[in-house]
């Protein structure tokens, strides 16, 4: 709903008939990695755009990838 600046959202609502397109489906995509540590393709989003379906797809998904963090930058770049 945040995403789409609308007020609610139910599970069987889909995204795209709701004013989503495909700039506000990488946000949510962001967004999914970042809140549910999961990793989703925007594929997924485009094939399974209603939060029900979008749930079979996160419970089949990988975690996503480590976060970056800083080290100590090398004298002489590669």
């Amino acid at each position: 709903a945040e995403v789409l600046g609308v007020d609610r959202v139910t599970i069987d609502d889909n995204f795209f008939d709701l004013g989503g397109h495909s700039l506000l489906a990488t946000r949510l995509v962001s967004r999914i990695r970042t809140t549910l540590s999961a990793e989703l393709s925007i594929r997924q989003l485009f094939e399974t755009p209603t939060i029900a379906a979008l749930s079979d797809a996160l419970d089949e998904s990988i975690s996503v990838r480590t976060a970056l963090t800083a080290r100590p930058r090398p004298q002489r770049i590669p």
